[in-house]
């Protein structure tokens, strides 16, 4: 049985973490890496945006810069999300292609099984919902996008654990909605949060999913190396914080 590694550490930027997302599904794909669970932590509020999306059509473009919001094209389809540090859950699982179901559905729902069952465990009645979603019934709470190479796949998922959904509204462009009492409230039916349903820690529900990802695998405590650190911070400087990458130019 080939030994997980289990990264849950490292705050970066937005760029840094989708550099290191690309870094590791390579080194999965040309076979130099064993599996690895990781878990992203912040430095800044953001916004990942989906590969295939327009930049000036997902995000209030004056309202990000005037807050420092780092806008960051992902390497994964699907919509843009709003993250912030300490309010959202974000993983990233990097795995052989063989050992992921062909399917898209079934491939979702199994890589975003031990979240769910956490979730669950902690008195938060979450389900997954098809194609890519996790769910409660007062609306989502996350949702996961997938990168298939020849021999590897990359699997991200964020969750909103206390997400200001106010905030939100303002740099996303939802219907381009007002933030007034009736957007946010419409907003919250759309997106509902972990800690609206469990009194529990980030910390608590993130050391919750590890317990249920390893439970059934061979695994240890790891960190990223140094060549992959270096590798991800030339990747990011080059690539992910670009206007040529992130607004397509």
């Amino acid at each position: 049985m080939t030994e997980w590694r289990i990264i849950n550490e490292g705050e970066y930027s937005e760029a840094m973490h989708h550099a290191i997302d690309e870094v590791l599904t390579e080194k999965m794909d040309n076979g130099e890496m064993r599996p690895t669970l990781r878990f992203w932590y912040r430095k800044n509020p953001s916004v990942p945006m989906g590969r295939f999306q327009a930049f000036e059509d997902e995000v209030e473009v004056e309202y990000a810069q005037e807050k420092g919001i780092e806008v960051v094209r992902r390497l994964t389809g699907g919509g843009a999300m709003f993250a912030e540090p300490g309010n959202v859950i974000t993983y990233s699982i990097y795995i052989p292609k063989e050992q992921v179901s062909e399917g898209f559905k079934e491939s979702y729902e199994e890589l975003d099984r031990f979240a769910v069952e956490a979730l669950r465990e902690l008195g938060v009645d979450a389900d997954y919902a098809p194609l890519n979603d996790i769910e409660h019934e007062s609306g989502k709470l996350g949702g996961a996008a997938q990168l298939r190479k020849d021999n590897a796949v990359l699997h991200h998922t964020t969750m909103s654990y206390d997400l200001n959904t106010a905030e939100m509204l303002r740099v996303l462009r939802i219907g381009k909605e007002k933030v007034s009492d009736k957007a946010v409230k419409s907003a919250e039916k759309r997106v509902s949060r972990i800690s609206d349903h469990a009194d529990v820690e980030r910390r608590e529900v993130i050391e919750k999913m590890i317990e249920k990802f390893v439970k059934d695998k061979e695994h240890e405590k790891g960190s990223l190396t140094d060549e992959e650190v270096k590798k991800a911070e030339k990747l990011s400087e080059e690539k992910f914080k670009t206007e040529e990458w992130n607004k397509k130019l």
